[in-house]
């Protein structure tokens, strides 16, 4: 395992203003966040595809598809690592074919796996469940709601499956989310990374939308204007979240009323990311290059 720890850290750190969870949203919302690494892995990890950071146990789980994105290979597994970069485990969880997306509820993990989600015990790191999705082809992000319900993106298709009472479903099927990809579960919407099948390549033209969990409204967050092959959505606070953009490699800060920034460009296959708002961190996977990047968010 090879971890490389950025040089300047301090220094930069102590040039900006970096505040705490708690004072963040009172003190940051005419300020524009920076992102200044602290370390990457750069070993042991096989394309990974989504991060999630265990908030009661303190630790990092990572997706690695391990081959082809839609290979039904059984090569794929999650990572555990710890949140200094140390591989705590390189095959925590085997058996999987091509996982990505996850999320987090209660002790267990929900995982996309092409055409199936997984659910995987935190406590002994064994599969308990697996539930197929009908005439899925391209299972990928994960958010789970206030209730526990699961959500799941269909990126080849303009589908969303709905995980509720032990069984997985189409949810939403609708042109206006064609070839959906990062999900956010806010309190009464989804928010999702999706284009428009007029669009002539609508998975490189998403912008964000809101799904009203009680009538399945679709309303665009702020506007039809594409940002991009949008992939991770993490939420800042109200109207504000971090993006990435998969094919262009651009990490975005957004809101509803400037729209997308970028804040950091690095190579293509930025994917699903996560943001730890007690820790002010943001991580974030690089699928192409097999690598884990932690970065401080820093205000200025």
């Amino acid at each position: 395992m090879l971890k490389i720890i950025s040089t300047g850290i301090i220094a930069s750190l102590l040039s900006f203003s970096v505040l705490s969870a708690g004072s963040q949203n009172e003190n940051t919302k005419n300020m524009q966040p920076q992102l200044a690494e602290l370390w990457r892995v750069s070993a042991s990890l096989m394309r990974p595809e989504s991060v999630i950071y265990d908030e009661k146990r303190k630790v990092l789980y990572v997706s690695n598809i391990n081959g082809k994105p839609t290979g039904k290979d059984g090569n794929g597994y999650l990572s555990r690592i710890s949140t200094d970069g140390e591989i705590l485990r390189e095959k925590w969880v085997t058996g999987l074919d091509a996982p990505k997306g996850m999320a987090i509820h209660g002790d267990f993990l929900y995982v996309s796996d092409i055409d199936r989600l997984v659910k995987v015990s935190l406590k002994t790191a064994e599969i308990v469940n697996v539930y197929s999705a009908p005439n899925a082809r391209f299972l990928n992000d994960v958010a789970i709601d206030n209730n526990g319900i699961v959500y799941v993106s269909d990126s080849k298709r303009q589908t969303i499956y709905q995980l509720s009472k032990g069984q997985l479903t189409v949810w939403v099927d609708d042109k206006r989310i064609s070839r959906p990809n990062g999900l956010y579960a806010q309190d009464d919407v989804l928010v999702v990374a999706a284009g428009d099948a007029s669009a002539k390549k609508p998975g490189r033209s998403r912008y964000l939308q809101a799904i009203n969990y009680q009538d399945k409204t679709i309303l665009p967050l702020r506007d039809t204007a594409p940002i991009g092959s949008v992939d991770g959505i993490e939420s800042i606070r109200d109207g504000e979240y971090f993006l990435t953009d998969f094919r262009s490699g651009d990490i975005f800060h957004y809101s509803n009323e400037k729209g997308a920034t970028v804040i950091k460009s690095l190579e293509k296959g930025t994917a699903d990311i996560d943001y730890d708002a007690t820790n002010n961190m943001l991580y974030v996977p690089m699928l192409k290059t097999g690598q884990l990047i932690a970065y401080k968010i820093v205000w200025k």
